[in-house]
């Protein structure tokens, strides 16, 4: 998932998927009428420049769906909701129109780290019966129990999982030879991490060594793509204690990676502010690193789709110029790599008055078809493992048989109700550590406690020994 800048194009785009959904939607996205204006139909919300990896593929898979929609069931209305910006930017959207029943959407296109947010404030359906027993269709019984339960809370099934990303390692083979780090590099530890971006410092002075995302700019997303990685990857990889009830705020595991910030940016390894904090972070690596500005990327496997000719911005040169590498683990200890799993999903509002065919719309737009063109056009890893091994998924774009491996040893962010209190509370020391490469450890530590009892209250935190 990335941002792709708003463009008249896309305004163009959008409205001919209204024509061919039959229904009024503005140049800007916006309905015009309520969600729920005819009887037998149902509206859908979803990012119309965030998901694919053009304006023009977001246009073809969308005007398709409506075509196969129209065609599958001509008296079933379809309300095609599109809404510009960054993901955070449709759940802000999101977050308004399900304040009223009336204007609630049926289906919605969500990123997996908000559905735990939605659920818990009551806005959505199960989906249990749907993918329960003998009649769960094929896209829930195909997918890994790992990524069925991205969106499954406490038995409940929210949503179900449309695609997802994984992270990696994404490095420019020329500079780091240059440096003197032998390619292809396969780094061992969080250490060796390190040195290699210090070495590429050393010889290329103007050039950003390291991307790790940090800052609140992205929401969840900086941390499914970013400092979540190394969570996981870490000695102690517990953000939420399902144990206790409670969050982890201080452990040897959380220390040790906010140490790795701490000298990433004290160091001057980092990008600066005025990359890390854009609305449209998330999708800067792959343009940086295409103009020669960025070296090491933690980064994600749909990095790679957007230098394709079809994307906004092809670049040829990647297959000879980029290398990929997945991420360490802290001192190399098992499964020696660590990567987040995450991406989006479709949910069905408990205030839809047609739950069934909504119940249609998701199982069309996750047919095999559907799905693959999803993954192709997006970058994604199929959530269907029968989908992720076809060879026009496999070799739809660089090193996407490299990061599918990765993707065994993913972990789920925690789908708790409170995660973005959680996530918000970890962009913000990582966006500390950017700011003011000499905040200390300690400083980080007691702003990540404040910040998740301030919200939260003093009982849901703890310390790990």
């Amino acid at each position: 998932m990335r941002f792709k800048k708003t463009t008249a194009g896309l305004a163009v785009s959008t409205m001919a998927v209204s024509a061919l959904a039959g229904v009024g939607v503005g140049a800007s996205g916006a309905s015009v009428r309520s969600p729920h204006a005819s009887s037998g139909g149902i509206s859908v919300l979803y990012t119309n420049n965030y998901v694919f990896d053009s304006d023009a593929l977001a246009a073809k898979w969308w005007n398709s769906i409506a075509k196969q929609w129209k065609s599958a069931d001509p008296s079933a209305k379809l309300t095609l909701l599109g809404t510009g910006g960054t993901d955070v930017d449709e759940m802000n959207k999101a977050a308004v129109l399900f304040r009223s029943p009336s204007q609630t959407p049926c289906v919605i296109q969500l990123p997996t780290s908000y559905v735990g947010e939605f659920a818990g404030s009551g806005y959505l359906a199960s989906l249990n019966s749907y993918v329960s027993g003998s009649s769960a269709p094929s896209f829930w019984t195909g997918m890994p129990k790992s990524v069925q339960a991205i969106s499954t809370i406490n038995g409940q099934v929210d949503a179900v999982n449309a695609g997802n990303n994984d992270s990696g390692i994404l490095y420019n083979k020329v500079m780091l030879k240059k440096a003197g780090v032998a390619v292809p590099w396969t780094p061992k530890t969080w250490q060796d991490v390190i040195s290699a971006a210090k070495k590429v410092k050393k010889a290329y002075p103007k050039v950003y060594a390291l991307w790790a995302a940090a800052g609140v700019s992205a929401g969840p997303t900086n941390v499914l793509q970013g400092i979540g990685n190394l969570i996981d990857g870490s000695t102690n990889p517990v953000m939420f204690d399902s144990k206790t009830g409670k969050w982890v705020v201080n452990s040897p595991g959380l220390r040790a990676t906010l140490s790795f910030y701490q000298t990433v940016f004290a160091d001057g390894l980092g990008a600066p502010t005025s990359q890390l904090f854009r609305s449209d972070s998330v999708g800067q690596p792959p343009l940086l690193m295409k103009q020669g500005k960025l070296a090491i990327a933690l980064g994600s496997n749909w990095y790679t789709g957007d230098w394709l000719p079809t994307s906004g911005a092809p670049w040829p040169q990647a297959s000879s110029t980029v290398g990929v590498a997945p991420i360490p683990t802290e001192n190399g200890q098992a499964p020696g790599n660590a990567t987040t799993i995450g991406g989006w999903a479709w949910a069905i509002s408990k205030a839809c008055p047609d739950k069934a065919t909504a119940w249609k719309f998701i199982t069309l737009a996750q047919n095999p078809t559907n799905q693959l063109n999803t993954a192709v056009w997006s970058g994604f890893v199929p959530p269907d493992s029968s989908v992720g091994t076809q060879a026009a998924f496999t070799k739809s774009s660089l090193y996407q048989a490299q990061f599918s491996q990765y993707a065994a040893n993913g972990v789920a962010l925690p789908n708790n109700t409170n995660f973005p209190v959680y996530a918000r509370a970890l962009n913000t020391v990582t966006g500390n550590f950017a700011q003011n490469p000499k905040t200390s450890l300690s400083s980080a530590l007691a702003t990540m406690k404040q910040l998740v009892t301030e919200q939260l209250g003093a009982n849901s935190v703890e310390t790990l020994k």
